[in-house]
């Protein structure tokens, strides 16, 4: 399963197709409470990211997706000199 994941300025673009799987010809529902189909998130993000650095790993139906912020907004050390 593939689940193409862009980032964007401040936002993080996840899309996918969920299929139903066959489970053959008697069996019937009243009520199902996932649908197939496309979808489409988009998710603002706080603050930008390095993009070349976002990684997702789809695990036992679970999405994990790891988002590294920019270089120059983490924070630095600075030395401070004394006289």
């Amino acid at each position: 399963m593939q689940i193409p994941i862009t980032t964007k300025e401040n936002n993080l673009i996840i899309k996918g197709v969920r299929k139903i799987a066959t489970e053959g010809e008697k069996v019937s529902y009243h009520r199902r409470e996932r649908e197939a189909g496309s979808f489409r998130r988009i998710i603002s993000l706080p603050t930008r990211v390095d993009a070349d650095k976002v990684t997702g790993v789809c695990r036992n139906g679970v999405l994990t997706v790891t988002l590294p912020k920019a270089a120059e907004l983490k924070p630095r050390k600075i030395e401070v000199a004394s006289t």
